[in-house]
């Protein structure tokens, strides 16, 4: 799952998806899990050298398409 949330969140440089994972928490409401992924993963990140995150090779994350109702 740790991978997964970097991909969605994937920015040019490991301190901009920092940032940009950084800046989803005030929108995760009630949900008791997700804070805790969060955070998991953002402390994984902060251990990570630059060199590291730019070799994860990481597929970009592609949005389902919606449904029409």
């Amino acid at each position: 799952m740790l991978y997964f949330l970097i991909a969605m969140f994937q920015k040019e440089s490991r301190q901009a998806t920092i940032e940009e994972i950084h800046n989803v928490l005030p929108y995760i409401g009630r949900d008791e899990e997700m804070p805790a992924l969060i955070n998991s993963t953002l402390e994984k990140l902060w251990f990570f050298t630059d060199e590291a995150f730019l070799n994860l090779d990481l597929e970009p994350y592609k949005e389902e398409p919606m449904e029409d109702e």
